[in-house]
């Protein structure tokens, strides 16, 4: 696993140890970025359920204003501290539940452009999570979403602020891009 182009092109990413995350397979993560390529420059991302935090190092690496990570896993924190390790950039590291992280970004009232949502597919957080970023006014107007999961019917009660602008199939996992627009 490494990062795709930009700053880090080609530099070496750890996956996180064990069987607790998922990682996304390298052709999900080359076309959503081939998808949101030109919105990441400037833009303010939340990595949720990061993982090894391949997602945000990414962004970091295209030119993302600011990356916050966020996962509850002590090993998948170790992973994206070893993973941005040396990077300059504008990033933060959240060891927390992605409920409590998204309370705690509330309160310093950060507005993300751009979120990559990949929970554990049988959680069930994709209503909770997309509900919480709308209530806790976490979006910018435009923001772009991105869901992958392993159901084509993970989005099937979208809260009202959210569109569906691309669904494609990789595998067994669903990419669903979607706007905010409220």
């Amino acid at each position: 696993m490494q990062i795709i182009t930009g700053k880090y092109r080609a530099r070496k990413l750890e996956s996180v140890a064990g069987d607790t995350t998922r990682p996304t397979l390298a052709r999900v993560k080359e076309s959503v970025f081939n998808l949101i390529q030109f919105d990441i420059a400037g833009s303010v991302v939340l990595d949720l359920f990061a993982g090894s935090g391949a997602f945000g190092a990414e962004c970091i690496s295209r030119g993302a204003k600011k990356v916050v990570f966020v996962d509850k896993e002590k090993k998948a924190i170790s992973t994206i501290q070893k993973n941005t390790k040396g990077m300059v950039e504008d990033f933060e590291i959240l060891n927390l539940d992605f409920e409590s992280a998204l309370n705690s970004l509330a309160i310093k009232n950060i507005k993300f452009d751009i979120v990559y949502l990949d929970p554990p597919y049988s959680a069930g957080y994709y209503q909770k999570a997309l509900e919480m970023l709308d209530n806790l006014s976490l979006l910018n107007t435009g923001a772009i979403i991105v869901v992958e999961s392993d159901s084509i019917k993970t989005l099937q009660n979208l809260p009202k602020c959210y569109i569906i602008k691309k669904s494609k199939k990789y595998g067994i996992a669903f990419v669903d891009v979607l706007t905010y627009n409220c």
